[in-house]
């Protein structure tokens, strides 16, 4: 049984090329509104029946996983959204795969796999995914003195927050748990004091990286 990736991907094209982009949303659509093939084992929206449409070899390119969510495409845009899931890594090189066969068509994604430490955007403008990090605590045991928590939870904390740069994450940190850091190790050093020995809580800092 694979880790499953979490990947969100964003198709886009200038003016010139929205044709070709309108043209891939219509052929992704009709993907997954087919039905699966069990003697196969794909199921609707498989994205092995992406790379066999395209013609990629399954046995180059890893394509294991399905299409959870096709964003609309609305008449004169220039991008759609698309949210897989993969076995234990992106599925990136399936997707440049693909758009290689539509002239003008670009991509970028996000993706999260904690268990093998993947944390990846390739949006380094934040046009699409305007997050660099992602702030995780969880605890059922313990919520620290002087922490602003939600005063309808008193009992638990339970975060999981997006973050563009370091300010953005130390200004939220600051405010949220009444101390200022100056860094993010040491914002790491405060959590991990509190939170590493104790069960039912983490405390993670992640940073997503460009590739």
């Amino acid at each position: 049984m694979p880790n499953w990736c979490y990947m969100e991907c964003t198709f886009y094209a200038d003016d010139e090329n929205k044709g070709e982009l309108l043209r891939l949303h219509k052929t992704l659509s009709a993907i997954m509104q087919t039905p699966s093939e069990v003697e196969n084992g794909f199921e609707s929206g498989c994205l092995s029946k992406v790379a066999i449409n395209h013609g990629v070899d399954l046995q180059k390119i890893s394509c294991r996983g399905t299409i959870e969510l096709l964003g609309d495409y609305e008449p004169g845009s220039s991008f759609f959204a698309l949210e897989a899931e993969t076995a234990w890594a992106p599925t990136d090189d399936l997707w440049e795969a693909v758009i290689s066969q539509y002239k003008g068509v670009s991509f970028v994604y996000i993706a999260e796999e904690p268990g093998m430490g993947i944390f990846v955007n390739t949006d380094t403008e934040g046009i699409y995914f305007p997050c660099n990090y992602l702030l995780e605590i969880y605890s059922e045991e313990l919520v620290p003195k002087g922490w602003h928590i939600d005063s309808d939870k008193p009992d638990y904390i339970d975060i999981r927050e997006y973050f563009g740069s370091i300010e953005e994450l130390m200004d939220y940190c600051t405010a949220y748990m009444g101390r200022k850091f100056s860094t993010i190790e040491e914002l790491q050093g405060y959590l991990s004091d509190i939170f590493d020995e104790l069960g039912n809580s983490f405390a993670n800092i992640r940073e997503f990286a460009a590739e």
